[in-house]
Formats: structure tokens, C-alpha cells, sequence
């Protein structure tokens, strides 16, 4: 008896001691957290993430590294001239979406990103210092994404706005969040402006606009005495955007446009704008999508519209 306790004894000594050494063992680590936090994953360890974006290709869907994906899609909706902090808001909602395509077991279109070839071409020189700041982007904003009422959203965006953003009332799907709000700025952009002529023979000569929205946007046309929605007319024609008025002068249609782009959504002029007035990339979010809720995918904490992120 006195042996199976002594035993006993032992063991319970043996625990303790394993439990200590573990404890100094981690307890530096432990000291780190406490005073630095934990710290954003560094450029030289980007595209380490196992998650993957299904893209559609020509003729079959390939499985792209998300990250990588994130930067040509960067790339390819952006300019190196934005702000900072224009640059991390419109690389959240890429993220947001790109996370919707993934949960949805959707594909993502080819020309939604630029390839590091084409990276390479459209960069030349300027390629590595640009890549890696747009690496960094990604990066200092990994995991973050746009929420609606607890679920991760897919959101619009633009280049530039006819002085406001239009509202989602004409979707099928109501996103209360896609609301007008000013942007005014935009009406200073290169682009904001433009006209355009095209001839009655590409049009037909009984072209008229049949409906419009409240900000001036077609959204029905007659083209040679057929109707098609704005956003196609605009697109087929190679007009910047649907907000257009004309009028006809010697078999030629001359159109008035403002804007570039749909018009729902962040404009990117406007919020390089309020980024060069200070403008924290959670404070444009916050003020383009009224309501959201901007937090990491897989956390339930907000993150702060103010300081560090």
C-alpha cells in the first residue's frame, strides 16, 4: 500500500514539474504577445495561404492562390497614383467578394485580375517596387472583409460617379447598403466628362432613351427600333457610362456622358479623394456602404474605424 502511494506522489510530482518547464518554456512567447500583439504575416511569406479562388479560364476553371489573385485583381482595379488607404478599402472589397465567390463554389471571370505576365508588361520597370506595394496592401489587410447584418457581402464599385452613387432600388435583390450618398469630388476627375458621336447608321435613326433612374443613368434604350438596357447599350457601344444625355445633328448622335462606370457603390476617384483628406480605408467603407460592418472573415469582433488595423 505504502508503495502504490509513494508512486502516487511521484507522478503528481512529475506532472507539475512537466507543467512548469512547459510554462517557462512559453512564457517569452507569452511576454512577446503581450507587448507587440500578434503581427500581420510579412511580404517575404506572401502567397503561404492554403486558400484558393476558383477562376474561369477559356476553356476549363483553374484553382488560383487567393492572395495572388487579390494583387492582379489589385492591379487591374486601381491605379499606382491612389492613396494608401484607397488602395486597402478597394483590396477589402475584392477580398469580400472574391470570399462570397469562394463560399458560393463560384468561379471568378479571367479578366476580373491581371496575370504576373501581364503584371510584368503593363509595370516594366516599375514592377518591383509596384508589386511589392501592392503585396503589402494585401497583406495589411489580410482577412478583412465587408459584413451586412452577419453575413459577408458582395459589393459594387466604380471608377467615377456623376457627383452621387445610385442606389440598389432597380436590383432584384435588395442590398439596403448600396445607397446614394455624395461624391461630389468626382466631378473634378479627368473622365468625368465626355462626348461621344456615333452615326443613325450604327443606332438607327429612331434611337431614344425610354427610361431613366432619379440620377440621370438610361436604364432602357431603342436601338433600330429594338429596347436594350442601358448598361448593355453603354457596354456594346463603348460609352464610360449609362448617365448620358444626346441629341442628333446631321445623321450623327451626339451623347453628353458623366462618369465612368455603373455608378453603385465606392466610387474610386471619390475615395482617393476623402483618402487625401486623411480618410481611413474603414472610414471610406463605412461612408460608401452605409450600415456595414468591416471585420476579419473568421472573427466576430469589429474592427475599429479609428487607429491601427
Amino acid at each position: 500500500m505504502k508503495k502504490l502511494e509513494k508512486e502516487a506522489v511521484l507522478k503528481e510530482r512529475m506532472i507539475l514539474i512537466s507543467a512548469v518547464s512547459f510554462f517557462i518554456f512559453i512564457l517569452p512567447y507569452i511576454l512577446h504577445l503581450a507587448i507587440n500583439g500578434i503581427q500581420p504575416a510579412k511580404v517575404e511569406t506572401f502567397g503561404q495561404s492554403t486558400q484558393t479562388i476558383l477562376v474561369q479560364m477559356k476553356s476549363h476553371v483553374e484553382s488560383i492562390q487567393l492572395e495572388t489573385y487579390l494583387v492582379g485583381a489589385l492591379a487591374r482595379n486601381s491605379e499606382t497614383i491612389y492613396d494608401e488607404e484607397t488602395l486597402k478599402a478597394i483590396a477589402v472589397i475584392l477580398r469580400s467578394n472574391a470570399v462570397c465567390a469562394i463560399l458560393e463554389e463560384r468561379a471568378v471571370m479571367r479578366d476580373s485580375f491581371y496575370s504576373d505576365e501581364e503584371l510584368r508588361i503593363l509595370w516594366q520597370d516599375e514592377y518591383k517596387d509596384n508589386m511589392e506595394r501592392y503585396r503589402e496592401i494585401i497583406v495589411s489587410t489580410e482577412g478583412i472583409v465587408i459584413f451586412y447584418e452577419g453575413e459577408i457581402v458582395e459589393v459594387p464599385f466604380h471608377k467615377i460617379s456623376a457627383g452621387t452613387t445610385r442606389d440598389s432600388d432597380i436590383f432584384e435583390e435588395c442590398r439596403p447598403y448600396v445607397c446614394s450618398v455624395e461624391s461630389a469630388e468626382d466631378m473634378y476627375a479627368d473622365g468625368y466628362y465626355t462626348i461621344m458621336e456615333i452615326s443613325d447608321g450604327a443606332l438607327g435613326e429612331d434611337f431614344a432613351i425610354l427610361t431613366q433612374d432619379r440620377f440621370g443613368y438610361a436604364l432602357s434604350v431603342r436601338v433600330n427600333k429594338e429596347e436594350m438596357n442601358g448598361e448593355s447599350f453603354r457596354l456594346k457601344y463603348g460609352l464610360p457610362s449609362a448617365c448620358f444625355d444626346y441629341d442628333f445633328q446631321d445623321g450623327v448622335y451626339f451623347f453628353y456622358i458623366r462618369g465612368v462606370g455603373h455608378g453603385f457603390g465606392l466610387s474610386m476617384y471619390g475615395a482617393d479623394a476623402l483618402a487625401k483628406k486623411g480618410w481611413s480605408f474603414a472610414e471610406i467603407l463605412e461612408y460608401y456602404y452605409p450600415g456595414i460592418q468591416i471585420r476579419k472573415e473568421n472573427r466576430s469582433d469589429v474592427i475599429a474605424f479609428y487607429g491601427e488595423f
